[in-house]
């Protein structure tokens, strides 16, 4: 959990705080992981599949497969290779307000949400239930 996962676990609910936990550890996306599948499968677009952007991934594998992947993926690979990490960070912090926000009592006194990296594809949602957040 990421110390903003566990600040926001401080403004929920005590008997909410279990379903918290449980569904950040289930949609949490792990940075190892796609560090892992970054290096290995960056190429054609492994790691993008991983976070949720099949978008991305699609485009990659097809890049990659066309001849232009020396041109596309092999930038897109070694640079994705050094931020991915930080792309797991954001999106686990997303998914805690997020999470926050449906245990939250009445309305969230947290601080506001973290950055939202513009990827081209929305979030996905969060136990089925599509909520966004509210920048003011």
């Amino acid at each position: 959990m990421t110390p903003y996962a566990q600040m926001l676990l401080a403004h929920i609910r005590p008997e909410a705080q279990g379903a918290y936990a449980y569904e950040y550890r289930q949609y949490a996306k792990d940075p190892t992981v796609a560090l892992t599948l970054a290096a290995v499968l960056g190429l054609i677009g492994g790691e993008s599949y991983y976070m949720g952007d099949a978008r991305r991934g699609i485009l990659m594998t097809i890049a990659f497969f066309t001849g232009i992947g020396l041109f596309v993926t092999v930038p897109m690979w070694i640079a994705r290779c050094f931020t991915i990490s930080g792309e797991c960070d954001t999106y686990n912090d997303y998914l805690a307000y997020m999470l926050a926000y449906r245990y939250s009592p009445d309305t969230i006194t947290a601080p506001e949400p973290p950055h939202v990296p513009q990827s081209g594809s929305p979030r996905p949602t969060i136990g089925g239930l599509p909520m966004r957040a509210q920048n003011a």
